[in-house]
């Protein structure tokens, strides 16, 4: 389609004749539908300026609304894989403290083990010591009986004058304790 520009409409001669147009009306006529015309194309051109550049606006919007979708998925994706570490280091930790806590019990339980070892051996020493003990009160005991048996025996023997015997039993007791001392030391040692 050719648009008529408002130039060529002022331009436009008619051919006269003499039952024609009157020529003054049609002029007036086309020069009024010059201007209409002329306002339609400004206001056709301003129409298509307007809507070059709210496509150009559009295009950058679209552009710029692009790169905030690429940005937001960039950033969905990092909150994502920081999800992922985050559950990962909690897990690792968690881990790590089951670890710590299970290492904290069996070292408890070792210690304890340690501790009613020791119980054990210091109570078994204890009954030794108290069997020892016993065994060699029993001996101090049997000897001052016998040694009051010596002295009710030495008063009759004094009567009769034998003192060197005395000496010779005395010793014979001091060596029989003397002898259980060095014995009971040998039993300690092994």
């Amino acid at each position: 389609m050719n648009w008529w520009k408002p130039e060529d409409i002022r331009e436009i001669d008619f051919n006269r004749s003499f039952r024609g147009y009157n020529e003054e009306e049609v002029r007036d006529f086309l020069e009024e539908l010059a201007s209409q015309i002329e306002s339609m194309v400004a206001e056709r051109e301003k129409i298509l300026q307007d809507n070059r550049e709210l496509k150009k606006r559009l295009k950058d919007k679209e552009g710029k609304l692009s790169n905030l979708e690429a940005q937001i998925e960039e950033w969905e994706k990092q909150i994502q894989v920081e999800r992922e570490l985050a559950k990962r280091e909690s897990q690792m930790v968690l881990k790590e403290a089951e670890i710590r806590g299970q290492e904290i019990v069996e070292e408890a339980l070792k210690r304890k083990k340690e501790i009613e070892k020791g119980y054990q051996a210091l109570l078994e020493q204890y009954r030794l010591f108290q069997i020892r003990f016993r065994s060699l009160l029993q001996t101090f005991m049997d000897s001052l009986e016998w040694k009051e048996k010596d002295w009710d025996a030495k008063a009759l023997e004094e009567s009769k004058g034998v003192k060197e015997e005395e000496k010779e039993e005395g010793g014979e007791i001091a060596r029989f304790s003397i002898q259980d001392f060095q014995n009971d030391n040998r039993l300690r040692k092994s």
